[in-house]
């Protein structure tokens, strides 16, 4: 696969062409497209239109395709359907879908409205729903699919393929590749697949086929999951309870989502971003939530490396003094030794400023969080979330350097002045500094996937070499200008 391939889809629905469906209410034309195209194709086309036409289009499709895409829908999306739904068949769609994919929609809806969807959900499978909806979200219970058929040890192979289809047909039980076998108290036993099932003997019974299976508990930890998950060769596994009776699954895709978040916060920690206080997608963030990701470990960061800046003034002042005397060494020369200390504090800040601006939407991209048409967005929401950013380190700088040179009486003596304005020109240039390190971030991820490359091949290599020019260069020249000045 070249890297263009990487970056293009094959099969992409053109909006354009849906568009025209809708229009001219198309109901061969709509079905068409469903037949031609892959669900999630036509619903990521989809989500580009306006909420009036994503209702008319799945309207034109039977329930049980029009849930098909629903399913595939981002949640915001989905969530505005469901609260337009003011039909039956508004809630027969919602019906149709998956007890763990309606659970996620009906954590997102107003109350109101999850009432309503509720009361038109049998009731059987609505103690499924609270079921589901009662456990934490780091347990492996609120992930777990619970529409799964299970098979009793004692089915001979006959009796289990005719319980296969009739809970796939009527219950809408997942079609997989495994199925779990149980005791008559639900016990889980082990593990068969349809092949084994299917190719056996009629009459041969399951209790003589099947395998033992790795298990996890409802209240286990997702990461737990996706390490036993790993570890078996399996693309579905089973939930039990502490009684170990089997309860649910979870599939290789619930568990690819918990890697990408356990990677996402990995690389998030790495960085010095608070996971807690972001969502889970880009560009649903806030900028406000983005700069409330980053401001602590930036001023900290600020803040202790003034122990570094103080290491570095003192050896510098030190070797430079014992090669003069203490009446013979310039002013000047003891100013640019503080000055030279307190450059590599800022360019660390800046530059870390620019890596977490990097990594969030180099990840963002990867995960298909960001589109083509998000970019101006992305980087008007990175400019405003730099613009607070460099504020606040500002006012932490002009204290820290403040509290630093009265600590060793330069600005409490003759030259204050000077001082101050190391101060000031310093706490400007990392004002701008900030401001571009976060803008080149953001956009170099963006310009690099424009010239269709990956992101991730050169983004922090050249992030430090224009990062440090930018820093050394706007340092010098502000705090130079101020001082020449005064």
């Amino acid at each position: 696969m070249t890297e263009e391939q990487i970056y293009e889809s094959p099969l992409e629905v053109d909006p354009i062409e849906l568009r025209k469906v809708i229009a001219t209410l198309n109901l061969n034309g709509a079905r068409e497209i469903v037949d031609t195209y892959p669900d999630a194709d036509i619903a990521s086309s989809l989500e580009s239109l306006e909420l009036n036409e994503q209702l008319i289009f799945l309207r034109l499709l039977t329930t049980s395709s029009a849930a098909s895409i629903f399913s595939y829908l981002d949640e915001d999306v989905q969530v505005e359907l469901a609260k337009s739904f003011t039909e039956d068949w508004g809630m027969k769609l919602l019906q149709e879908l998956q007890s763990d994919e309606l659970v996620d929609v009906l954590d997102e809806l107003p109350s109101n409205v999850a009432s309503k969807v509720l009361a038109y959900t049998s009731s059987e499978k609505r103690n499924e729903l609270n079921k589901l909806l009662s456990y934490n979200d780091d347990e492996v219970g609120s992930i777990m699919s619970i529409d799964i058929s299970s098979l009793p040890s004692s089915y001979t192979c006959e009796q289990a393929l005719n319980k296969i289809r009739r809970d796939y047909k009527k219950n809408q039980k997942e079609l997989v590749h495994y199925y779990f076998v149980v005791s008559n108290t639900n016990k889980l036993l082990g593990v068969l697949t349809l092949e084994e099932i299917t190719f056996a003997e009629p009459n041969e019974k399951i209790e003589d086929l099947y395998s033992p299976v790795a298990f996890v508990y409802t209240s286990e930890k997702k990461e737990n999951a996706a390490k036993v998950f790993s570890e078996q060769d399996m693309s579905v596994l089973p939930v039990v309870n502490h009684e170990k009776r089997l309860i649910g699954m979870i599939t290789s895709d619930d568990v690819i989502d918990v890697i990408q978040d356990e990677v996402t916060e990995d690389l998030y920690k790495i960085a010095g971003i608070s996971n807690k206080v972001i969502e889970n997608d880009y560009i649903k963030t806030p900028w406000y939530k983005i700069v409330q990701s980053r401001i602590l470990w930036l001023s900290l960061l600020l803040i202790f490396s003034t122990i570094t800046q103080g290491i570095i003034h003192w050896a510098l002042h030190v070797t430079y003094i014992s090669h003069k005397s203490a009446d013979t060494a310039s002013f000047a020369s003891l100013l640019t030794v503080a000055f030279a200390a307190i450059i590599p504090v800022l360019n660390n800040s800046v530059k870390n400023i620019g890596l977490q601006s990097n990594i969030s939407i180099s990840r963002s991209i990867a995960l298909d969080e960001i589109d083509k048409k998000d970019f101006a967005k992305v980087v008007w929401k990175e400019l405003l979330a730099a613009i607070v950013l460099a504020s606040v380190l500002v006012v932490v700088n002009f204290a820290r350097l403040s509290a630093y040179f009265a600590a060793t009486k330069d600005l409490l003596g003759d030259n204050k002045l000077k001082y101050l304005a190391l101060i000031i020109g310093t706490s400007v240039a990392l004002f701008i500094s900030v401001i571009l390190s976060s803008l080149f971030g953001s956009l170099l991820p963006i310009l690099l996937i424009k010239a269709k490359k990956d992101p991730s091949s050169a983004s922090v290599i050249l992030l430090n070499l224009v990062v440090d020019f930018i820093t050394v260069l706007i340092t010098f020249g502000i705090t130079y200008g101020i001082l020449v000045s005064i």
